[in-house]
């Protein structure tokens, strides 16, 4: 019995310097640069710049990695408008690698002196008195009634906006670089899209879009050193004709 107590009197120490060394090994741990993170990297992003999404996610660099909270991170992200989804990971010792999947953004639609941002399940990402997103063609010709942020919009013509979602594809396909960019669907037999202030593509309908402004835009590449402006007329395909101002 007795020998019993000493020796549990001796554990008794030797437990709590273990304790002790172990506690004073996590705060080393925690506090060695060793696992401060140094490198953030972004994947998957087109229309947001990554320094905004890194400062979205609330990690900041020189932390401890295993400090980051990644379930916050992810939650910052998906409050973004543009971000549909996101995923964070630690990459030990020092990387966090974020991963989003963005919103397929069509493109504006004018409503009373302002633009509105629309996705393809045409919800509205935001209402802004200038165009943010560059590149992103601005549609005249979708009549709107009303709105509400992140609801999906109410419009005359759902028919309509199926089209510009296949145009909306086709600009960004080939011809996004000339960018400010409208595109006027009042009669989608006769579309119109005017590029930079100074060309106007003559396309007529939507068929073989993909060709008209691949074709364009090897006329464009051609005109656009010169710094000149017109009219482009691919209506018929295989021919084209220009039309300076």
């Amino acid at each position: 019995m007795g020998r019993s107590k000493e020796k549990r009197y001796r554990i008794g120490p030797v437990l709590l310097l273990l304790i002790l060394a172990v506690v004073v090994g996590l705060l080393a741990f925690f506090r060695t640069s060793f696992f401060c993170i140094s490198d953030i990297t972004v994947q998957g992003n087109s229309f947001v710049d990554e320094q905004e999404i890194v400062e979205y996610s609330g990690i900041d660099p020189g932390v401890n990695i295993l400090r980051a909270d990644i379930k916050d991170a992810i939650n910052n992200l998906l409050a973004h408008p543009y971000i549909l989804r996101a995923d964070v990971e630690r990459k030990m010792p020092k990387s966090i690698e974020i991963t989003v999947e963005e919103r397929d953004l069509i493109g504006y639609l004018p409503y009373m002196g302002s633009y509105l941002l629309v996705d393809n399940e045409r919800r509205v990402i935001s209402a802004t008195a200038q165009v943010p997103v560059e590149g992103l063609p601005v549609f005249k010709g979708i009549k709107v009634e009303d709105f509400q942020a992140m609801e999906i919009l109410d419009i005359d013509n759902i028919q309509k906006f199926d089209k510009i979602i296949y145009i909306s594809r086709c600009i960004g396909k080939n011809i996004l670089q000339y960018a400010p960019i409208e595109v006027n669907v009042e009669d989608l037999e006769d579309i119109v899209i005017g590029l930079d202030d100074r060309f106007i593509l003559r396309v007529g309908d939507i068929e073989e879009l993909d060709y008209k402004l691949g074709y364009s835009n090897t006329i464009l590449e051609k005109l656009y050193p010169r710094e000149v402006g017109g009219e482009i007329d691919v209506t018929c395909g295989e021919r084209a004709f220009f039309r300076p101002w």
